[in-house]
């Protein structure tokens, strides 16, 4: 086989999804879909990689405007765009990422490491059996009325925002944020 035609032959065929012997996914009592541990995983075990395209800072705020237009009326509002550095980011909508089914929690059982350019998603401590996997999304404080939380831990501040700026929404009237979270849940 001539060399150009292999490596079109290697393009065209079709990509396995992500994966990883820890895990397993499924219907979430958080949201949507999620990721559940296949068996016990011990602490700091790396579990699964986050992958998808990396795009620029330009394009990730160009498919962030997509996505609130996909909002607005009623679509996927899921963020799948993932921080790498500050000229780019790394955008895990692709079918083959299951790491993207990961949800949120204030008490999350996962951590994120970027190793050498690439996303792990790490146990941050052992990890039972069809235990649902979380991470904390890190989303940044001036956007917390656009992302609801619904991990139901008991020190979740009903918003999806960096663990290290929560104290901030204390700030906020609760009245508000009662009132915003409804907006969040109606969606």
């Amino acid at each position: 086989m001539h060399a150009s035609v292999a490596r079109s032959a290697k393009i065209a065929r079709p990509r396995r999804p992500t994966d990883s012997r820890w895990i397993t996914a499924g219907q979430s009592a958080i949201h949507g879909r999620g990721v559940y541990a296949r068996e016990p995983i011990p602490d700091g075990t790396p579990v699964i990689e986050y992958t998808g395209e990396r795009i620029t800072k330009a394009e990730a705020a160009r498919r962030e405007t997509q996505r609130l237009a996909r909002q607005r009326r009623g679509g996927d509002d899921s963020v799948y765009i993932f921080n790498l550095t500050n000229r780019h980011d790394l955008d895990g909508r692709t079918r083959r990422n299951v790491a993207r089914l990961i949800n949120h929690s204030c008490a999350p059982n996962c951590r994120i490491e970027v190793v050498r350019g690439r996303v792990w998603i790490t146990a941050r401590r052992d990890i039972p059996a069809g235990a649902e996997l979380t991470f904390d999304y890190g989303f940044a404080f001036p956007d917390w009325a656009l992302h609801p939380c619904r991990c139901g831990s008991p020190r979740c501040p009903g918003f999806i925002v960096a663990s290290a700026q929560r104290w901030r929404l204390r700030r906020i009237p609760r009245a508000e944020r009662t009132r915003r979270a409804a907006l969040g849940r109606a969606r």
